[in-house]
């Protein structure tokens, strides 16, 4: 078996896997509280620990803490473990969870494709039907644009992301929810098109991330929703290494 743990800027994941197929599988949003899940874990046989960090702080502590008290050996993703084939000036610099998902979709499904990962940012990468990367977009992420309005407006208060009933809110709350949720959706319909049109390509459409299922089925185009598609992306680097 092998763990895979995916560090991002807001949360963390992790996932047994057995033959690439996925075990076990927990949330969390600090170091204290993935104890629980990797103690209760310790009575498998696992082989290596392997880690997508866009928080260089948390790879090292995860790294101590997975060798030191678990004793167990850590692999970390980078694009040259990869081997993709990254058709962008500077490779070092795409994030290795985007690495993960662009490893897994081209596995997976069919290219070309673009991952519109909904994370801490929103991310799109694009993969053409040569099975290379040829960039992307970065946008700010559902949460994030919530959280910045709300903390930038004076009266304006945290309320629950989901779509209102209606486009035109009655109350703050709708207001905020139908700018923010129905702002998300245009967003990606806008970019699909903007992309297909410039590349003039049509494309599979994967989504992942915390949000892809609630905007799922507000989106017109066809597309799959894969919540575990950076965790596979893990597992499936690393075993192209071995």
């Amino acid at each position: 078996m092998n763990l895979a743990i995916d560090i991002g800027n807001t949360s963390i994941s992790a996932a047994l896997f057995k033959n690439n197929i996925l075990v076990k599988k927990s949330y969390f949003n600090s170091i204290e509280k993935s104890i629980d899940f990797f103690s209760s874990i310790r009575e498998h046989n696992i082989q290596s620990c392997i880690i997508s960090s866009v928080v260089p702080k948390l790879t090292s502590d995860y790294t101590t803490l997975l060798k030191e008290n678990y004793n167990l050996p850590v692999i970390n993703i980078t694009y040259k473990l990869s081997k993709l084939d990254l058709q962008v000036p500077h490779p070092e610099t795409v994030g290795s969870d985007r690495l993960c998902n662009i490893f897994a979709v081209q596995r997976d499904y069919k290219i070309p494709a673009i991952i519109i990962d909904f994370g801490t940012a929103t991310t799109y990468d694009v993969i053409n039907n040569k099975k290379q990367f040829i960039g992307g977009v970065i946008a700010a992420g559902i949460e994030t644009s919530a959280n910045y309005l709300i903390n930038k407006a004076a009266l304006l208060s945290k309320t629950d992301l989901l779509f209102p009933e209606n486009v035109v809110g009655v109350d703050t709350q709708t207001n905020i929810q139908s700018g923010i949720m129905f702002g998300a959706v245009d967003q990606v319909e806008g970019m699909i098109k903007r992309i297909t049109l410039e590349t003039k390509t049509d494309y599979s459409v994967i989504l992942t991330g915390g949000f892809s299922d609630l905007i799922s089925p507000q989106l017109t185009f066809s597309h799959t929703v894969d919540k575990d598609l950076t965790l596979k992306g893990v597992i499936y680097i690393y075993e192209s290494n071995n």
